[in-house]
């Protein structure tokens, strides 16, 4: 997992370049004026923004991917992810959905939490399990990207 705040001059400085690339593309955005849904960020790259109210952790499910790293930009609001990096026990997923690329828990083994604020991310590589969408401080709506990049392109 990486984490970074893109209002930082040298947010990208330690990420490989790949990931270093997207995330100044999306810096690049008029993130606020966004529509929701699904789009194309570059030839082949699709991101997927969203606006949903956070909830508590006990009612969300974590998800893990073994095709694609998430880059996941906070728009607005405030987010709690919880994390693991630590070897996901495969046997408490539900079975791996190859179409759509990911597997469901409801609880993170040996978790971490990250707080996301506006233009903060989170980058998930494959089989780090993460549950966004984890409400800080009371449930609030929250705007948020996620751009999914092909762990091929490393």
């Amino acid at each position: 997992m990486l984490f970074g705040d893109l209002t930082r001059d040298d947010f990208a400085r330690s990420l490989p370049p790949v990931l270093a690339h997207f995330c100044h593309k999306v810096n690049s955005l008029d993130l606020a004026n966004l529509p929701l849904g699904q789009q194309e960020l570059e030839d082949g790259i699709k991101m997927n923004v969203m606006e949903f109210t956070t909830a508590a952790a006990e009612t969300k499910q974590a998800e893990l991917h073994r095709k694609f790293i998430d880059i996941q930009v906070l728009i607005s609001g405030e987010e709690a992810i919880e994390y693991s990096v630590t070897e996901p026990n495969l046997a408490l997923y539900t079975e791996y959905n190859e179409q759509d690329d990911y597997q469901l828990t409801p609880e993170v083994e040996h978790k971490n939490v990250v707080v996301l604020r506006p233009k903060m991310f989170a980058i998930f590589l494959p089989n780090e399990p993460h549950k966004p969408g984890v409400s800080v401080s009371g449930d609030k709506v929250l705007k948020k990207l996620v751009v999914k990049v092909p762990v091929e392109l490393l």
